[in-house]
This record gives C-alpha cells, structure tokens and sequence, in this order.
C-alpha cells in the first residue's frame, strides 16, 4: 500500500534563506506555498471602533488620575471635561463604582469591597484602576496554600464590551506559559456574574522603580530587557501583541526575574487594528509613530518590538527618548519626527556603546518595517551584544565586523604585524560579504519585480473571468525566463529556484523539476554562490525522485554533499535535508545500514536545532524515517510505534504546529497501530486527521488522496465495507495529477481490490486484481511481498467465485509466505487459510 507523505521536502524561499521540512523515504513532498491565513474581515461599523478608543483613553485616563493628588486630580478632571465631556463622565463613574469620591481614594480601606470566592482569602488590595482591582489572596486546594493576585472587574462600571475585553485577557493568559510571563491560575465569574482572574502572585517591584533602588549594572539591565523581550516574543508566537508594554506592566521579582503582567489590552494577530487617538502621554510615551498615526495593523508585533526599544533606551539614559514632557501634542510631534539622540550621548551608567546605540535606534525606527522583524530578532541582538559578539543592528557598516572582532577578541601580547594581517585579512572578508550582500539585495529586487511581473502578461479578462490559472502564469514565467538573456544568470537562477517552489505547492512537481534544472545549469555556468546551488541541487533530486528518476536524483544530491563537506555551505538545516535525501535513496538501492546510519546522523545533526523550528522538522523527519522502515518488519512495529509516539511527544513539547509534517506523522502513527490490530486506537488517531487534512489539503489535493486511503484501509480492516469504498473511490480521484502508470495510482487499485474482497464482490475484486498483476508485470515490480500479497488475494478471490480443488491448492500454494507479509495483510491472510468455501472469520490476534 502507497503511504502517506511523512512531511515536506526541503523548500528555497525568494530570499535564498532555506526552510527546512522534513522528508521521508516514500515520497519527497511536492510542497506547497503556505499562504498567510488570515480570518475573514469582520466588518464592523464605526461604533465598535470608539468601543475600543474609549476604553484606551478610559484606562489611560484613569491611571494617569489614580496618581495625583486629591486636587491636582479634580484639577486635571476639569481638563479633561472641557475637551470631551463624556469621557470626564465616564471618569467620575468609575470613580463613584470604585467605592470612593475623587477626593478620598486614596483613603480606601484595605479590603472593603473584595471577592468572596470560594477556595480564596483575600489578603489586601494591590492596587486598583479605572476597570477593576486587583488584591493579594491566598489559595487553598486541599492542604496546599498559593498566593495569588486576584483581579476582578468593578461592579456595575463596565459595559457589555469592557466585560468582553476583561474575558478575552483571560483566555489570552491561559494561551501562553512562560518563565517571564505571569501565569494564569484560575478564572470565572462571582455570584453576581462579574468575571475575574488569578495570576500568580509576583512578589516585586515595576521595572524603572527596580532600577532606580537596586542600580544594577549594565550587562545586567541589558539581561533583563533581554527575557522581557523573549517573553513578549513567547506572545507574538501564540499570535497575540501586548500593545501596552511600560515599566508599570513589569515587575521585578526578589530573584532579579522580571514578569510580564497586564494583557488586557493585548490583540491577537489578524483581529481589527485600534487606533490611538486621544491617549494619553502615559501611553504614548510607548507608542510607535504608526499608532499615533492610527495607520497601519494597530495589532503588528512592530509597535511591541519598538516599546521594547523605548523601555530600554529608558534603562540605558535614565530618560524617555523623547525627553521630559508633559504635553500631549509635543510628544505626538516628537514621536512621529524627532529623531532621538543616541543613548551613550545621555547614558547615567559605564559602557553604553555603539552597538547598544545601534540596537536601540534600530528598533525607534519611524517606520515599522526598518526595525527589527519581531521581539526575537531584538532579543538575540541584545544577547549577541552580552556575549561581546557583532551585533545585527550593524550589519553593512563598513569595517564593523573587523572593529568589533579586534576590540572584543583580540590578545594585546599579539605582535604589530600578525595584527595588521589579520585586519587585512577581515577587511577582505567583509568586502567579499558586502559583494555578496549587494549581489542579495539585487536578486532579492529582482524576485520583488518578478511576481509583479507574473500578471502582466494575463489579459484583464481573463482575470476577471478567471480563466488564467496560477499554474498558466507561472508556466509561462520559467518560458519566458527560460528566454531571457539580459539579467544576470545568478539573478534567473533565483527567479526560476522561487518559480519552481511555487510549481511545486500547487503539485506540479514535473513543472517544478524543469525551472530547477534550468536554476541548476545558470548556477553552474555563473560560478554562483556554493550554498544557493547546493540548496538547488537538493530541491531538483526532490522533484526527480518523485518523477522515479533515482540515478539522476542521487547524482544531484553527491553533489551537493560535495559543496558540504568542502565547507561552502554555513546553513546547519542544509546538510540534514541531503543526508536524509541520501539515506532514502541508500534505502531504496537496499544498503539498508549505510541508510539507518545516514538517519542517525541527522538526528544526531538536528538535536542541537531543537530550539529552532527547521531542528524540529529535520529531527522529526529523522526519527520517523526510521520509524517507517521499522515498520517494513513485524517484529519492530512495536519499536516503530514507539519512535513515533516519542516523534508526537516532541513536536507537542516544541509547541510545533506545521500541517505538512504533523499530518503525514500521525498518518503514519494511525498506520502503525492498525497495522498491529490496534484497529480502535488507530482510528481515535486518524479520524480527526482526516477531517482537519480535508479542510487544510482541500478536497482534490494528491497528498490528501494519500491520507484518505489509510483511512480507507482501516475502514476495509474494520469491516466497514461500504465506508472502505467510498474513501478508496475519493482517495483515487486525487491521484489525477500521476500519470496512468505511476505506483500511487495502482498501489490505491490494489487496495481498493481487497475491500471488494471484504465485501465479497468477487467478479469485481478479481478483475481489479488481475489489472494490477498485470501492471506489476510490465513495470518490473513482480516479485516482492506486495505482488506474493496480490497473487494470495486473487487465489483468494477466486476460489471464493468458484470452490474447486484445483483453486484450493493455489490458494494453499500463494499461503506459503503469507507469515512475511508486512502489518496488516499478514491479518488479512490469515483468514484466507483453510477451505475457500465456507465463511470467513475474524483474523487471529
């Protein structure tokens, strides 16, 4: 039986930067382009917007009042009513809700007003705001005591849409577990229906006030915005962005750990942008000029990645970036046009460099897309700084590598001219990297000008009748590419490498193999970069291995070994993806150790990587190569379900959610087990594999066709003949992109045979049968356990039609073997033994 795809193959994206995907013996993917997915626009109407305004200027407001005093409070009020009334009304509600006048807040008893929850004690009040308080409580489960901070909304002060918010912060904490993140605890509703939450209780104090009482020194203030930034970028991961990041909203524990609090008025990724009109200074002190603007995706990691950038200029200079002001539309001004001055220029602490300058100005960029990508890209330029390692803020910057290697890493006993040649030495090397670097930039300016170019050729009508296909435009690019002698050979190279990567997501893998070909010939004849045609020569082994072309595909992956293990290629992921390309192809030619060593090693190559997505995929791929070769034998299919239970277990424990690797592994996982006769298990696995694939895959997808036929199979298995059928029926009907004579098409027919077989349709399982012997003849792929399997089931099947002795005894003689059938056929012959005539039983255990 065909398997399932175990994962995609290794991928080159327009950029040249290689994404790694796991592959297996049986197939090499055809990959598909992950397309961002976004949620359908909820078009809401204008109101729902100043839902979201008012409750950023409410907060805002009332943080800002909740620390003045009494009068310079009421003073403040009277501002705010005379620019919008409603707002000073809304104000003073909350105010009276909180249980105290404007002018006695302060005097507030310590637990007038608190929770009663079962399982809780509150302690005292924490603090308070505008919507809600938050209290110190003690929580007992059983004789276990937990303190915890315990935040409720205000009775009777928030509406429907305040409640909503409170409620979704909630399900936001329960979505992230970090070691900088306050945890949430518990969560419901009171008596009166009024939500609250527990998180765990930080013993601390906010980040500035931290600073200013303990004035650590600098490698230690970097450390901390360093896991702050780790955490938010922990948040970006589960799609969510904080939007208020500010040293009120991180504590400082009694360990020197700083926690992340307050998400609620985080956003997730993709939902409506907000814009920040009317906030207050407290919030624009923090704010990107895109959300001061009210321009842009209010909910980009981009403004998080810049408050960070804020927050640590402020650690660095004792100041805000912007000074010292008070006035609202002065520090409007400023943050959209000011640029501010370098940190080490103002820095009240040793040791503020270039570097840290660079990193911070980089992330206060006015414009979102010239800071760093996200929180991580932040957080690991402060950590290369820690590690006194050039830093990525400076990437460009004529003679910096050479600087920073000199100043931090070299030996002052060194004699003058050893230093004069290594400089000259590191000067030479950057030049060749800013060759290299202006080389990506005009490709990637090329690739940028070439998917624009893609639709020029369509008529309008034929867009907008939709009778130009994706697969026509790109087709027609690799001919015309195919063409074109005026750009640079490395620049049609990478053009054709992101042609055929897109062939290859929509399953022209044929197509695909042609522009790789063409990328491959432009690399060799330009003397182009070693990494980008060995990536190349990777991709065009894939699309020939499925096209059965073995000795082509292997010759392009020996080459590309080659170019690694002359050290031309510096991307880790690379490697794997060839050894494990290598190992299949050692599999398939029968040198069945050379391949399990070739395994081990990507696995032993990809367990560093763990911390990475492409180390996950490639030590994923690893283990379940081998897994499915174990399962070639009946006596390891228990050390196979292993190996893929512990594959499960580490893509669960890595958080790695990857459709085109998860899928095919469970697949294979559901194979394992009914291969066993673990029928009622495997199907617990592979029914919800089969719903969620059907809506990824999309109904026609080839590699969707590959899942249903295991399920298919099972259902044959279990019995359920009608159910078999008409999977089998489906699963064929997405092979149509194979031609008539490749393997997937017949080991499906095969299959389909067996469930005739089930249902006892003899005429018709014979004739299915006979077909695919006969295919098997022509092709070479006679003799083999599949072909010995098919000869049983047709002795089977025909005995079944017609009992006679002559037909018995070619049953008895095509049973002989019937103990080296593989997983479940070795079942399914065991019913087959005995007289042909009467009715069968269940397979033994």
């Amino acid at each position: 039986m065909r398997r399932a795809p175990a994962a995609t193959r290794a991928r080159t994206t327009s950029s040249g930067a290689s994404k790694r995907t796991t592959c297996l013996r049986t197939a090499w993917i055809e990959g598909r382009w992950r397309a961002p997915r976004r949620r359908p626009h909820n078009a809401r109407g204008h109101g729902d917007r100043m839902h979201a305004n008012d409750y950023q200027r409410r907060k805002d407001a009332w943080l800002e009042l909740s620390e003045l005093e009494p009068a310079a409070r009421a003073q403040r009020l009277d501002a705010i009513a005379r620019e919008d009334a409603a707002l000073a009304a809304a104000l003073h509600a909350q105010f009276a809700a909180a249980g105290q006048p404007v002018a006695l807040l302060d005097r507030a008893s310590a637990v007038a007003g608190a929770p009663a929850l079962p399982q809780y004690r509150v302690l005292r009040e924490l603090g308070r705001g505008g919507m809600g308080r938050v209290w110190l409580a003690e929580r007992r489960i059983g004789d276990a005591v937990q303190q915890v901070a315990l935040k409720q909304i205000l009775h009777g002060a928030w509406n429907a849409e305040d409640r909503r918010r409170f409620e979704r912060e909630r399900r936001i904490l329960a979505g992230l577990a970090h070691p900088n993140i306050a945890a949430l605890v518990d969560g419901g509703s009171d008596a009166d229906g009024v939500p609250w939450l527990a998180t765990a209780y930080v013993d601390g104090e906010r980040l500035d006030r931290h600073v200013e009482r303990a004035q650590p020194d600098l490698a230690t203030r970097v450390r901390l915005l360093s896991k702050v930034a780790a955490a938010v970028d922990h948040a970006h991961r589960h799609l969510v962005v904080h939007r208020d990041l500010k040293p009120a909203n991180i504590l400082v524990d009694r360990a020197g750990e700083p926690k992340l609090l307050d998400f609620g008025i985080a956003r997730l990724l993709g939902e409506e942008a907000i814009t920040t009109t009317g906030s207050s200074q407290m919030t624009l002190r923090y704010a990107a000029p895109e959300r001061v603007r009210g321009e842009g995706d209010a909910t980009a990691v981009a403004g998080d990645v810049y408050a960070l950038g804020v927050l640590l200029y402020e650690l660095l200079a004792g100041a805000s970036p912007y000074g010292d002001t008070r006035d609202q539309s002065a520090l409007i001004a400023a943050i959209l046009h000011d640029q501010p001055p370098a940190p080490s220029t103002r820095a009240t602490i040793a040791g503020v460099d270039a570097d840290l300058d660079a990193i911070v100005l980089k992330s206060l960029r006015k414009r979102a897309q010239d800071r760093y990508a996200g929180a991580d890209a932040f957080a690991a330029d402060l950590e290369r700084w820690l590690a006194r390692e050039p830093v990525e803020a400076r990437r460009g910057e004529r003679g910096y590598r050479a600087r920073a290697w000199l100043r931090r890493r070299w030996a002052w006993p060194v004699a003058a001219a050893l230093l004069l040649g290594a400089l000259a030495y590191h000067l030479h090397a950057l030049d060749r990297e800013l060759d290299r670097a202006e080389a990506e930039r005009d490709r990637a300016q090329a690739l940028a000008g070439y998917f624009g170019e893609l639709f020029k050729g369509a008529r309008p009508a034929d867009t907008e009748r939709g009778d130009i296909s994706a697969r026509e435009l790109l087709e027609r690019s690799v001919a015309e590419l195919h063409r074109d002698a005026h750009r640079p050979a490395a620049t049609r190279a990478s053009m054709l490498m992101a042609a055929g990567d897109a062939l290859g997501y929509i399953g022209q893998s044929a197509k695909a193999r042609d522009a790789y070909a063409l990328a491959v010939e432009l690399l060799r004849s330009a003397s182009a970069d070693p990494e980008t045609l060995a990536r190349a020569l990777s991709e065009l082994a894939s699309h020939r291995y499925l096209a059965a072309d073995r000795v082509a595909a292997r010759r392009d992956v020996d080459e590309a070994l080659a170019l690694v293990d002359a050290g031309h290629v510096g991307d880790p992921h690379l490697p794997i993806t060839l050894l494990q390309q290598a190992a299949m192809m050692d599999e398939e030619g029968g040198e069945i150790e050379r391949a399990r060593a070739g395994y081990e090693r990507a696995i032993e190559l990809a367990r560093p990587l763990l911390h990475t997505r492409e180390g996950v995929e490639s030590y994923l791929a690893a283990q379940i190569n081998i897994a499915t070769w174990d399962m070639r034998e009946n006596a390891t299919l228990p050390q196979a379900e292993q190996r893929l239970r512990e594959a499960i277990a580490t893509a669960a424990r890595e958080a790695f959610d990857d459709p085109y690797s998860l899928f095919p592994m469970r697949t294979y996982f559901a194979r394992v087990l009914y291969d066993q006769y673990k029928l009622a298990e495997a199907r617990a696995v592979l029914d919800p594999v089969v719903t969620e694939a059907r809506a990824w895959y999309g109904k026609d997808d080839t590699w969707f066709g590959l899942i249903l036929s295991h399920a298919a199979t099972l259902a044959m298995l279990e019995r359920r003949g009608a159910d078999a059928i008409a999977l089998f029926d489906e699963a064929m009907a997405t092979q149509v992109a194979h031609d008539e004579e490749h393997p997937n098409r017949w080991a499906m027919r095969s299959d389909r045979a067996i469930a005739s077989i089930q249902r006892e349709e003899w005429p018709d399982a014979i004739a299915r049968l006979e077909a695919v012997l006969a295919w098997r003849a022509r092709s070479g792929r006679a003799d083999g356990d599949n072909a010995r399997f098919e000869r049983a089931a047709l002795a089977w099947a025909r005995c079944r039609a017609a009992p006679d002795p002559d037909r018995r005894a070619a049953l008895d003689e095509a049973l002989v073997t019937s103990e080296s059938f593989r997983g479940w056929k070795r079942w399914l012959a065991r019913e087959w033994r005995g007289a042909c005539g009467g009715v069968t039983a269940p397979p033994g255990r």
